[in-house]
């Protein structure tokens, strides 16, 4: 990825008013028209549901995107939503009946993949995000290394039109701390990996928020980027914020708070762990060129606010932010 020719990846549908703002397709339509005026954008992560990409429906999303446009799937919303209904369910479960379901779910990915490039007639899906379910410890639940590869290598054996599998790492469980999402370990995530690099296209995502929730500290995702780096597999960023402390967004939730302040922007979380200072720390230990994308995912709060503006400008900012920090670099 070149710097020079940075563009970004926008989990837009983290700050669209559908998650708030209910059945206004209105609404919903404007929000992602103004968003493609973004500079720099390159595409969207777009939220595999399980089924659908939008609770609109796919085609009300599909029909918003740019045909030009290069975009990653992630399939957190879907992976949560099936341990919601099953507490096994997961690609690392050792559950059979668990683990089949979250296998299937990602062949219905892989269809809505094959659904979109061929609608845009091109490679519109650069990555896909998978999650590493389910959430441990809970009482009758286990997941392993091993029943994670057994998945792997039966999803990597699909086509995915030269789209990348990245695992999306999320936050281990804290003892005496409420559970967030309790996937996998980084490192056995990066070991699976490792055994499947030599004849797979893989890699790992570092969400900011979600490495900062895990250690409870803005240096985890420094330390999680560098073991990635130096494994050979971090092939995405996506600059997602989290708090100590704060009234809207909680402490150490993976509510996709803003940035922080930073060069006078207008739209920001002043309770924000993801400064200025944090972003260039995590920088600085990214090679940007072996990269495969970099991207926001940011939520507006109040949820049921009509303002439009302010989720537009949210996503402006960041990016804003992040090539003033980068443009520093070069």
């Amino acid at each position: 990825m070149n710097k020079k020719d940075l563009k970004y990846i926008i989990g837009a549908y983290a700050t669209a008013p559908s998650l708030g703002v209910k059945e206004n397709k209105k609404m919903e339509a404007q929000f992602y028209e103004q968003i493609q005026s973004i500079d720099y954008m390159r595409g969207l992560e777009i939220p595999f549901l399980g089924k659908e990409v939008h609770c609109f429906g796919s085609d009300f999303l599909l029909d918003l995107i740019r045909p030009d446009w290069e975009n990653v799937i992630s399939c957190i919303a879907g992976t949560m939503d099936g341990i919601a209904k099953n507490a096994n369910f997961g690609i690392a479960s050792d559950d059979e009946q668990g683990r089949k379901e979250a296998v299937a779910m990602h062949k219905r990915a892989n269809q809505l993949l094959h659904k979109m490039n061929d609608r845009y007639g091109r490679q519109s899906i650069i990555a896909i995000e998978i999650a590493t379910g389910p959430t441990i410890p809970v009482n009758g639940v286990s997941a392993s290394k091993e029943s994670l590869l057994y998945s792997l290598e039966e999803i990597l054996a699909w086509d995915w039109g030269g789209a990348k599998i990245v695992i999306e790492h999320c936050d281990v469980s804290r003892e005496g701390e409420p559970i967030v999402k309790g996937f996998q370990k980084l490192d056995q995530e990066i070991e699976v990996l490792q055994s499947l690099a030599s004849d797979h296209e893989v890699g790992i995502l570092i969400n900011w928020a979600r490495s900062a929730i895990e250690g409870r500290s803005s240096q985890t995702p420094v330390e999680h980027l560098r073991m990635a780096t130096e494994h050979n597999l971090l092939s995405g960023l996506i600059f997602s914020g989290t708090s100590s402390a704060d009234v809207q967004y909680g402490s150490w939730n993976d509510n996709h708070m803003p940035f922080a302040q930073a060069f006078d922007v207008k739209y920001f979380e002043e309770n924000s762990l993801l400064t200025q200072e944090a972003v260039q720390n995590s920088l600085a230990v990214v090679d940007l060129e072996k990269l495969d994308y970099i991207g926001v995912k940011l939520l507006s709060m109040p949820l049921d606010s009509h303002d439009i503006k302010r989720r537009i400008g949210l996503n402006e900012d960041a990016i804003f932010i992040l090539n003033k920090i980068i443009s520093s670099c070069l």
